[in-house]
């Protein structure tokens, strides 16, 4: 990160739908004049990796579904699948970009899934369907709703010390989640039913990326979901 003092970009669909994280980037010190709101409607893909290999960080936020195709599957035909490729093309230049930086990337459901795709892993398409169960994925409101708790797996990685402090409680609406978990990610917190909640990239990676399932955007003013957005903003360099 020396020398490098550019923006902290929020990837989403629209500045509106990014609202919330901008909020939380504020509520852990990140000045609103560092904050951009990066979207396909602005940027190229050409554009976007360079944007963000000079940038200071990258927030991938929430939204809808990675295209099946970028995992090598079809479209589940009764899925309810809903995908944007040009959020897609957008978000792979970018996790390019800084991953060509060495750019810290923080990732927020859409964006925990779309970092386990880029580095090569894929994903159940419709858990509904693909994973019926008791354990509710998908509530849209409230948004701060806490639907379930999550069990710490590795509370001596990075991202687990914090979850290990109490049983986490978090919100949940999403369809899909990680199936094979991509190579060099590592497992930090699973869903009661078993799904993978947070990841970090494996020690020893000059990379910092860390993304959890569920929106800790908007548990803010709960302490525990607020340190992660601190863990975040703590390796942002001062401007």
């Amino acid at each position: 990160m020396s020398g490098r003092s550019g923006d902290v970009l929020v990837a989403t669909a629209s500045d509106e739908r990014a609202a919330p994280y901008g909020e939380a980037l504020r509520a852990v010190g990140v000045p609103a004049e560092r904050i951009r709101f990066v979207t396909p409607a602005q940027v190229s893909p050409d554009e976007a990796r360079a944007l963000a290999a000079d940038s200071a960080g990258l927030v991938l936020c929430g939204g809808v579904d990675v295209a099946p195709s970028l995992y090598g599957e079809e479209v589940l035909p009764h899925g309810d699948v809903e995908v944007f490729p040009e959020r897609d093309a957008m978000e792979w230049a970018l996790v390019e970009g800084a991953r060509e930086g060495r750019v810290p990337v923080w990732g927020v459901c859409r964006g925990i899934q779309v970092l386990n795709v880029f580095l090569g892993g894929s994903l159940w398409q419709d858990i509904p369907s693909q994973l019926p169960g008791p354990v509710p994925h998908s509530v849209v409101e409230p948004r701060d709703a806490l639907v379930h708790t999550v069990r710490v797996t590795a509370p001596d990685r990075p991202l687990g010390h914090v979850l290990a402090r109490e049983t986490p409680h978090v919100n949940s609406r999403h369809h899909q989640a990680i199936k094979r978990l991509a190579e060099g990610l590592v497992p930090v917190a699973e869903s009661p039913d078993g799904l993978i909640e947070a990841v970090v990239l494996e020690d020893g990676s000059d990379w910092w990326v860390r993304a959890v399932q569920w929106h800790p955007e908007n548990l803010i003013a709960m302490a525990q979901h607020r340190a992660l957005w601190e863990d975040f903003a703590g390796t942002l360099e001062p401007r």
